[in-house]
């Protein structure tokens, strides 16, 4: 069965976007910001240090701190899906499905999300709900690399990196109070400071969101507190201590079936599946500045409780004696990660060439555990009601070590060329106990090497381009190893192979900008999750996969007070060789994955300090199913903000799903069912909000 909404032109909406741009009358100037780099921008992570793009043979997008603030994102799938290439899904509150390039599931962890060049969850952890456990309110910038950086960033980062830089101090005392107000009980509120004195200098944070939504059990209880306090000893070094606290909550609503779906999209099956986590995380970093080296430091320790009662776990068994329960479970995890970072990078004076070495360090424990719920199911209302907590069903404790020495060589034999080598060696090793079955011990270990070589190249001031070649690998996680309901011990690690051209342009003294990257990746022994029914379903390596691609990132400003921005991905991705149970898919397309996604933004300023945007976003159809026989396309999206900025206050407005329309965020396939089940996205709804800041003068 095929569930359909009408085609349509992508090109369609980005001329009528486009169209409309001319008929607006400039009243001001006033500078967009948008995700398009210029060539002289300066980023940390392509390198983990700092470079100007033009020199980084990586496809590069960057989140301006002006763009966050016009978003005000409520979760990270609002700024996210402006980047080409990522796939984000919103699942409630602030939780999403992030992945680059490479369609994902919830343990596929194929992107790594970093917080100040930090990986913020744990090696080899998957991809759901990276965000949910960072301030959103302490970002200033994000940057988004794109095709494998396992180089430098080791497992998972085969489709990219997300690195979330944090505010820094300001260099006069200032303080922000804010609030925001939205439909169906929406709430949230914060309040920051900043300045300094002599050498110390300080940031700090703390907010709170109070939330439901108009779909049934989607309420979100979240606090987050920062501290950054920088102490500048001397003229070249700075020691740096930050400290992050956050502790959410948020109600886990759960996919429904298509027959639900189109019966009452923003029901849920259940009232009590929920995630709550509390998570702490000082940080201590040193850097030293040589007249032509660096030296850098960074220790990180990130403390994380856990309780989960997922909603994929509640469900009737569908094999064993008659009459079959309802079940489902409840984990607790208590988490303690350590990591050590250092690098030193020194410049040469031949050829403008520069080596970067580093090794990073990881300790991480986990203890978990997992108890049975016996689940009663209300079939008149279609809900699973309450729970019973049962036996516990198992108990594991989990450490993992990481050891991972890189190096990066970069020089310029020529002025326009710029030639960059590097390759990165990553030991990791796996033990998990069985506290539960008399304390059977498993233990794996990984051991790989990934390369990389770019050439980047000047053909005139205002247009750059690059070539390039990386390998990155994802190990199995220890969920997908030894501890979830489709453990398998046997897993070997997926093996990335990338090629990647790009093109970086700007003309018209910045008002018409352009970046373009064109990718061909392959990856072996992908990791999917068979289609046997329980109690046989398990994860399993499937062969290879082809990713190939087309992202384009444009701006163009027809008039000073209007700008078009457009990002667009083109994505063929299809397994070349997988067969499962004598059924061969190798052809197909893998699920979750649109061949075409378009996101435009018309901004205007038709007044002094208001400005207005218009944003569309449309995806084509996917497939929730290896065998392509369930489709799904989303109706096209669009979202409306305004904000107006008069002294020391800021006034916004927005519309979420301007047009109300009826949509899933994401799909799979049931295998007990055989059914397709959508996550349904947001209602229309509207927030309005009030900030105000003090000092920040002179």
């Amino acid at each position: 069965m095929i569930l359909r909404c009408n085609e349509r032109t992508l090109l369609r909406a980005a001329l009528v976007t486009g169209t409309a741009a001319f008929f607006v009358l400039p009243q001001q100037v006033f500078a967009a910001e948008d995700q398009v780099v210029e060539l002289s921008d300066v980023v940390i992570t392509a390198s983990r240090i700092s470079q100007q793009v033009k020199d980084a043979p990586v496809a590069i997008s960057i989140v301006s701190e002006q763009e966050l603030d016009k978003i005000k994102a409520r979760n990270p799938q609002e700024f996210l899906s402006r980047v080409p290439g990522v796939n984000s899904s919103n699942f409630g509150g602030e939780s999403e499905l992030t992945s680059i390039r490479i369609p994902t599931h919830f343990t596929n962890p194929y992107t790594v999300v970093l917080v100040d060049g930090v990986q913020y969850g744990s090696y080899g952890s998957g991809s759901s709900s990276q965000f949910r456990e960072i301030n959103l309110n302490n970002i200033a910038r994000i940057e988004v690399i794109k095709g494998p950086a396992s180089a430098l960033y080791g497992s998972n980062a085969i489709g990219g990196v997300i690195n979330v830089i944090t505010k820094e101090p300001s260099a006069f005392p200032q303080a922000r109070i804010w609030s925001e107000l939205g439909d169906y009980r929406q709430w949230r509120a914060g309040v920051s400071g900043s300045g300094g004195f002599d050498k110390l200098s300080y940031f700090i944070d703390a907010n709170h969101t109070d939330t439901e939504a108009a779909r049934e059990h989607s309420g979100v209880d979240k606090q987050s507190g920062s501290v950054k306090l920088n102490y500048t000893a001397t003229d070249v070094s700075l020691l740096t201590f930050k400290i992050d606290y956050v502790t959410v909550e948020n109600d886990s609503p759960g996919s429904i079936n298509q027959d639900d779906f189109e019966e009452d999209w923003l029901q849920s099956y259940h009232n009590f599946a929920y995630n709550k986590s509390d998570r702490v995380a000082p940080a201590l970093s040193y850097v030293h500045y040589l007249d032509a080296a660096e030296m850098r430091a960074i220790f990180v320790l990130r403390d994380t409780e856990e309780e989960t009662i997922p909603n994929y776990s509640i469900r009737q068994l569908t094999f064993g004696p008659f009459p079959r329960p309802y079940i489902g479970s409840y984990t607790e995890d208590d988490s303690l990660d350590m990591s050590l970072q250092l690098l030193y990078s020194h410049d040469l004076s031949l050829w403008r060439s520069k080596v970067i070495v580093g090794l990073d360090t990881e300790y991480g424990s986990k203890y978990s555990k997992t108890y049975d719920l016996s689940v009663s199911y209300d079939s008149a209302l279609n809900k699973y009601e309450s729970y019973t907590l049962g036996d516990l069903d198992k108990s594991y404790d989990m450490t993992t070590k990481v050891a991972a020495p890189y190096l990066q060589l970069e020089s310029s034999p020529w002025k326009k060329l710029r030639i960059t080598v590097g390759a990165r060696y990553d030991s990791a090793r796996y033990e998990v106990e069985d506290q539960l079955s008399n304390s059977i011990e498993n233990k794996r270990g990984f051991a790989k090497t990934s390369p990389k070589a770019g050439v980047t190249y000047d053909i005139n001031a205002n247009l750059n381009t690059y070539v390039s070649y990386s390998k990155g690998f994802v190990v199995p996680t220890t969920s997908q190893l030894w501890t979830s309901r489709y453990d398998n011990a046997d897993l070997d690690p997926e093996n990335a192979e990338n090629y990647e051209v790009g093109l970086r342009s700007s003309f018209m003294n910045r008002r018409l900008r352009l970046d373009i990257s064109v990718y061909d990746m392959t990856i072996t022994d992908k990791i999917v999750i068979n289609n046997t029914p329980a109690p046989n379903t398990r994860y399993i390596n499937a062969g290879k996969s082809s990713q190939k691609g087309i992202e384009v990132m444009t701006s163009y400003a027809p008039l000073e007070s209007v700008q078009l921005s457009v990002a667009y991905t083109y994505a063929r991705n299809k397994y070349e060789s997988y067969s499962d149970q004598g059924v061969d898919y190798s052809g197909n397309w893998q699920p979750r994955s649109p061949k075409h996604h378009l996101n435009a933004r018309l901004s205007v300023f038709p007044v002094d300090g208001v400005e207005v945007e218009l944003e569309m976003d449309e995806v084509s159809s996917q497939f929730a199913d290896d065998a392509n026989l369930f489709e799904y396309t989303r109706p096209t999206l669009f979202n409306l903000r305004a904000s107006y900025y008069w002294k020391r206050f800021t006034f916004w407005g927005h519309i979420l799903n301007l047009t109300d329309k009826e949509h899933a965020n994401y799909m799979s396939y049931s295998t007990s069912e055989d059914t397709m089940t959508l996550f349904p996205g947001i209602a229309r709804t509207a927030f309005v909000g009030l900030s105000y800041r003090f000092g920040g003068d002179k």
